[in-house]
């Protein structure tokens, strides 16, 4: 409620000016905001009523031809203020091609829950959940101004009901020998092939294995020295993709010395050749702080390897190697830290102490280890009880009728 300069009430959507004239400002249903200024409060009164009677007006006028299309540019013009640039782009996906080709111009009067499931379930045959769930989020909230401003009773999105389909199962654990050899098969010829073996075969994480420059590894003792880890974020500026620096290692016991097996020091080698060959390279980028240029495993520009970039590359591989293993219920999950779990439970496999891959992996307590590769000690307990029953095998141990004879013979011995 609105009052005058003595703290007198004028009413709703009045009030009084420091130079002693009255407003009257409001919203109407259309986001406006309408305003008339005067020294005579009954002309501003008046004029508030009939500037509401012409947006009730309005209103009816409005409800019986306002489109989809329609609202969805108001409600646009103000969401997307304050949202990402990313965001921005997911909802004008989400509209321009799914939404507006069905419901664009459709009256947003005439829209209900029977033809929006309909809508839905259509999508699934082109979308996943995800991007479905991203579609539903946008057109509720074009059809949630509708129910603000009054033009619809209630949002009849919000009570559609999304199914989500049933997931195959995702394995987060260590590759298997056949998933492995599938994934480096794809690998081959590809930029990043150093980089994923390299990480197969030592355990590092994706920070301490992009941070890796020369200094870091001693060829003549085949060990590489892990001290810091490079970081990266989106550049606000959007001139660049990510601004990286470099960090320190996740805790102390990440600063350690890793072994390397003869695959990981071939490796090695070949992609200080790489480098060398990039940094030579007329597509080498020039403007790259001095401290970056020293990194081994680099782009074709000779920039820094992201995170996404190498996802990237992985979730290609593994929808090509969902489709060779020809399982249907199951989706092979890739990431440098799966690599990093089939490190470990190879060197367990392989008869390391849980304590050294503890120290390989550093991992601040080997008790966190236990507790992440706690399969891996079942599996191995199993295999050792497996081992007890070939102590004494069953062809020692005769039969229950030999028993029984023997009882009786004993029984007579004793009376």
């Amino acid at each position: 409620m609105g009052k005058d300069l003595k703290g007198r009430e004028l009413g709703q959507y009045l009030s009084q000016r420091k130079d002693g004239r009255y407003q009257a400002r409001f919203t109407d249903r259309f986001g406006e905001r309408p305003e008339k200024k005067s020294k005579s409060l009954k002309e501003v009164k008046e004029w508030l009523k009939e500037e509401k009677a012409k947006d009730a007006l309005a209103l009816n006028q409005k409800r019986t031809t306002d489109t989809v299309d329609i609202w969805y540019h108001r409600w646009k013009n103000r969401a997307f203020v304050d949202l990402a640039v990313g965001t921005q782009k997911i909802y004008e996906w989400a509209y321009n091609y799914c939404i507006y080709p069905h419901y664009g111009n459709v009256k947003v009067m005439d829209i209900n829950e029977y033809d929006l499931e309909g809508f839905f379930q259509k999508l699934k045959a082109s979308y996943d959940d995800g991007s479905i769930s991203s579609v539903k989020s946008v057109f509720s909230q074009i059809m949630q101004c509708c129910k603000q401003a009054k033009y619809i009773p209630y949002n009849p999105v919000k009570e559609v009901k999304l199914k989500k389909r049933k997931k195959p199962k995702i394995d987060s654990k260590a590759l298997t020998i056949r998933e492995q050899n599938l994934l480096f098969e794809y690998l081959k010829g590809h930029l990043y092939y150093n980089f994923f073996v390299f990480c197969l075969n030592t355990g590092l994480r994706y920070g301490e294995a992009a941070a890796l420059t020369k200094k870091d590894i001693d060829l003549d003792r085949k060990v590489v020295h892990i001290t810091k880890s490079l970081k990266y974020r989106r550049d606000k500026d959007l001139e660049a993709k990510y601004d990286f620096n470099f960090g320190t290692t996740k805790n102390e016991s990440s600063v350690r010395i890793v072994p390397l097996n003869e695959t990981a020091y071939e490796t090695i080698k070949r992609q200080m050749i790489i480098k060398e060959r990039i940094e030579k390279s007329k597509f080498a980028d020039t403007n790259v702080p001095h401290e970056l240029k020293q990194l081994l495993f680099v782009t074709a520009k000779n920039l820094p390897i992201s995170g996404p970039s190498l996802d990237s590359v992985l979730r290609n591989a593994r929808f090509q190697i969902n489709y060779q293993l020809e399982e249907e219920d199951y989706m092979i999950q890739l990431s440098v830290h799966r690599l990093r779990h089939t490190f470990a439970t190879r060197c367990y496999e392989n008869g390391i102490p849980m304590k050294i891959i503890s120290k390989y992996l550093g991992h601040s307590s080997v008790l966190i280890t236990e507790k992440i590769y706690i399969h891996l000690l079942k599996e191995h307990m199993d295999l050792q009880a497996e081992k007890l029953e070939t102590i004494q095998t069953m062809e020692h141990i005769r039969s229950i009728e030999d028993f029984d004879i023997d009882m009786d013979d004993l029984l007579i011995e004793a009376v």
